[in-house]
C-alpha cells in the first residue's frame, strides 16, 4: 500500500498520477499489455491521507542481485530480464505515457523492476508511477509538442543524454535508459564505464559507448581497428556481441520516433542464450528463488541447468 499526505508540496504529489497510470494500463484489454504492471486493488482517502493498494511483489532485481545472489545474473536470466522489463516499457508507452518525468528523481533501472509472488514468480513488474510523464496529447497519438529545456534532476547512472543536455525526452530515452540498465544486469562492475566515473565525464563515456560499438561494425583500415579495439568500453566484452545493434538502433532514433520493439525483440530472442533454452524453461522460474531458500544460490551464473522447478513463495 502507498499512502501520501492530502495536502503538500504539489510538485511532490505523485499518488493521483500513479493511480490514474495503473488503472488505465489495466483497462487494457489485452491481459498481454498489462501482465508487467502491479495488480490494482483499491484507492481511497481520509481526512489526511490518500491510498493506494496494489498487489504484493517480490524484491527488485537490484535487490536480488546484492541481498540473494551476491553476484552477477547468469547471461540467460539477463536476456530473459530484458525482454520482461522492455514488454513493460512498451505497454506504458502504448498508454501514451513515459516511464520518466525529468523535474523529480527517476529513472528506469533496477531497483525500479521487481519479481512477482508465488504463481507469478517468473514475472518481472514495472514499479512507480507517480512521475510517469505523458507523451501524446489527450487520447490520440499525437505527440505533444517538444520543451524548449528541462530540469535535469534524476540519477546520472541511468539518465539518458538528452536528460543531461536538458533536452526535451521520448520514448527513445526510456530505450536508452533501458539499455544502460540491461548493460548493468549483465556486469554490476564493467556493465556501465561511467558508474564510477566522476559526474563531469559521465556524458563523454555514455557518447563513447554510442560511438565505438558503431565504429567497429564498419569497415576500417587495419590501424583504426586496432585502435578501436583498445579504445572500445570494456562493457562490449561482458554482454553478447548481438546487443551492439540495439545499441545502434536506439542511437540512431529522433524524439519523435515509435520504437521497433519487434526488432529489438527479436535480437533479443535470437540470442544464444534464448534460442538454446526450450520454451518450457524459459519461460519457467527464476533460479533466484532457489538460491534465496539455499538450495542451489551456486546455479546461478554456472550455467548449469534446472528444469522442471517449481516452488512457491510466501
Amino acid at each position: 500500500m502507498k499512502t501520501e499526505m492530502v495536502i503538500g508540496d504539489r510538485r511532490m504529489l505523485r499518488l493521483k498520477i500513479e493511480v490514474l497510470v495503473l488503472m488505465k494500463c489495466h483497462e487494457q484489454p489485452d491481459p498481454n499489455n498489462k501482465q508487467h504492471f502491479v495488480a490494482f486493488v483499491d484507492r481511497g482517502k481520509t481526512a489526511k491521507f490518500k491510498f493506494l493498494v496494489m498487489g504484493l511483489v517480490w524484491k527488485s532485481l537490484e535487490d536480488i542481485r546484492r541481498d540473494i545472489l551476491g553476484h552477477n545474473y547468469s547471461r540467460s536470466t539477463v536476456v530473459q530480464c530484458s525482454i520482461q522489463t522492455l514488454i513493460a516499457v512498451r505497454d506504458l508507452h502504448g498508454i501514451g505515457y513515459l516511464h520518466r518525468k525529468v523535474l523529480v528523481l527517476w529513472d528506469i533501472k533496477p531497483q525500479n523492476y521487481a519479481a512477482g509472488l508465488g504463481e507469478h514468480q517468473s514475472t518481472i513488474y514495472m514499479l512507480d508511477f507517480g512521475i510517469a510523464r505523458k507523451y501524446t496529447i489527450g487520447e490520440t497519438k499525437e505527440l505533444k509538442l517538444p520543451r524548449a529545456k528541462v530540469s535535469f534532476l534524476g540519477t546520472v547512472r541511468f539518465a539518458s543524454r538528452a536528460c543531461h543536455k536538458q533536452i526535451e525526452q521520448g520514448r527513445k530515452d526510456d530505450l536508452e535508459s533501458w539499455i544502460f540498465m540491461v548493460f548493468e544486469l549483465f556486469d554490476d562492475a564493467y556493465g556501465l564505464p561511467w558508474k564510477r566515473a566522476d559526474r563531469t565525464k559521465v556524458v563523454p563515456l555514455k557518447e563513447k559507448f554510442f560511438k565505438n560499438q558503431s565504429a567497429i561494425s564498419k569497415k576500417q583500415t587495419f590501424l583504426s581497428i586496432i585502435t578501436n579495439v583498445f579504445s572500445v568500453p570494456r562493457c562490449y566484452k561482458v554482454v553478447p556481441a548481438d546487443f551492439k545493434r540495439i545499441v545502434e538502433y536506439i542511437d540512431g532514433m529522433k524524439f519523435a520516433d515509435e520504437p521497433d520493439y519487434v526488432s529489438v525483440f527479436s535480437t533479443c530472442y535470437d540470442l544464444p542464450e534464448t534460442s538454446a533454452r526450450s520454451v518450457k524453461e524459459f519461460k519457467g522460474p527464476f533460479l533466484w528463488y532457489l538460491a534465496g531458500i539455499g538450495i542451489a544460490k551456486n546455479y546461478e551464473g554456472s550455467g548449469l541447468r534446472v528444469r522442471y522447478i517449481r516452488r512457491q513463495v510466501p
